[in-house]
């Protein structure tokens, strides 16, 4: 009984996870950002030799509800520039842990400079 239990409050207390190879596939909050309606999401970048030279081939979105696996290989180019008015807003905060290689990456493959990041990397420099 007590096991069967906890497989239902594990299984209530998920996010869905979305892997996206389309812009139609993510929130609109996301890609059209306003004032009205601020977010907060965590965010990080995978790829082959992460950074001006290397190759982004997953962005991850953390949003309170659903988690967002954007496909940059698939989706291509189209579906990363797609991105880049949220990655580049002032009304989306992005949540990160190092973000100097994704931030090159984004730059010099897609051209996009991101904005409004928390880093959480030079958060600890100032606590440790």
């Amino acid at each position: 009984l007590g096991e069967s239990e906890k497989c239902v409050e594990d299984d209530e207390s998920r996010v869905p996870i979305h892997i996206v190879t389309a812009a139609s596939q993510l929130p609109v909050d996301f890609l059209e950002p306003s004032p009205q309606s601020k977010l907060v999401i965590d965010f990080d970048c995978e790829g082959v030799d992460l950074c001006r030279k290397g190759t982004l081939c997953v962005m991850q979105l953390a949003f309170s509800d659903a988690v967002y696996l954007v496909d940059a290989i698939e989706g291509g180019e189209e579906l990363s520039i797609a991105c880049k008015l949220a990655l580049e807003s002032n009304y989306i905060t992005k949540v990160i842990h190092d973000c100097k290689r994704d931030s090159e990456a984004l730059y010099f493959q897609f051209g996009i400079k991101l904005n409004n990041v928390v880093d959480t990397q030079e958060l600890m420099k100032h606590w440790v």
